[in-house]
């Protein structure tokens, strides 16, 4: 095979060419930190990122609901937590009115004290999470209870509805984060709107007075198991969210060993190529300085 200068300085410059493209891929890794520009530079690679991301972002709307779901849930438990109050100390009143020695005088004072406990309980159902009232259903932006005091049967109609808010925490569980106010509070309301009106009848016993107790007691039990309900749902979310969160570190790990560049391997191999590189300019100044001129002296 016969060498020509004119193949020399072709396969010179071929061999420059890619030099200076491995000298700039390894500059370019160097100033990103990462191992590929572009898709084409590693297909696979970047697949496997794209779906990297995917899962890290799935994982961030989960962990937004998980705080909305906990914000909810705690707000939830506190007002279970002020209802259950209110009843008890409704329950008190009724046990010391129900003595048949009080005066009709004596029961409407105690009847001032229940009338706030009952409008109290009424302020609680319509308690708020930002602009959501959360015991109204789906329907979060109307208020529970609207008061209708020309019913004395039915001192309040629920506006709401008995429809459950779900949110899905991650991609096998869906929890219903909410209680309808109707189901939690309406027969309570009604309790202390009913003992009201007797305390403030002069005609009612305490004996009648004293037979609202088991419909107490029936309530403060509904709550104590509702805020136990409420609180193994709160645990749950906090174990889903260790999870997720131990998740994302281990996501965010495999999308940094695929993508970035490892600096110390980058440097050493940049080094390296610039020496190849300065190797083939001055094996290239050499060849292109040699023609047929240069011997005919």
């Amino acid at each position: 095979m016969r060498v020509t200068n004119s193949m020399m300085v072709r396969n010179m410059l071929d061999h420059l060419k890619n030099n200076m493209g491995d000298l700039n891929d390894l500059n370019e890794q160097l100033s990103s930190g990462k191992l590929f520009q572009m898709p084409s530079d590693a297909p696979i690679k970047v697949a496997d990122s794209m779906n990297y991301k995917s899962q890290l972002n799935r994982n961030s709307q989960f962990q937004r609901n998980l705080t909305q779901t906990e914000n909810w849930l705690n707000t939830t438990e506190s007002a279970l937590k002020s209802g259950t109050e209110v009843v008890q100390r409704a329950r008190e009143l009724t046990i010391y009115a129900a003595n048949d020695s009080m005066t009709s005088n004596d029961r409407k004072m105690v009847a001032k004290e229940m009338k706030q406990l009952r409008d109290e309980l009424i302020d609680i159902s319509n308690a708020k999470l930002g602009d959501s009232y959360i015991f109204s259903g789906q329907k979060t932006n109307e208020k529970p209870f609207e008061v209708t005091p020309s019913d004395p049967n039915n001192y309040v109609q629920y506006q709401g509805d008995i429809s459950s808010v779900e949110r899905r925490l991650n991609e096998n569980v869906e929890m219903a984060v909410n209680l309808n106010g109707h189901e939690v509070f309406k027969e309570e309301i009604e309790n202390l709107n009913k003992i009201y009106n007797e305390l403030e009848d002069p005609s009612i016993s305490g004996e009648d007075i004293g037979n609202n107790l088991s419909e107490m007691d029936d309530s403060i039990n509904k709550y104590v198991e509702l805020r136990s309900e409420v609180g193994g749902k709160l645990q749950r979310t906090g174990n889903i969210i260790s999870r997720l969160e131990a998740n994302e570190v281990h996501l965010r790990s495999l999308k940094s060993k695929n993508e970035d560049a490892d600096l110390a391997a980058v440097i050493t191999e940049l080094k390296m190529e610039e020496t190849v590189y300065r190797a083939s300019l001055a094996s290239g100044s050499r060849i292109m300085q040699q023609s047929l001129v240069d011997f005919i002296r």
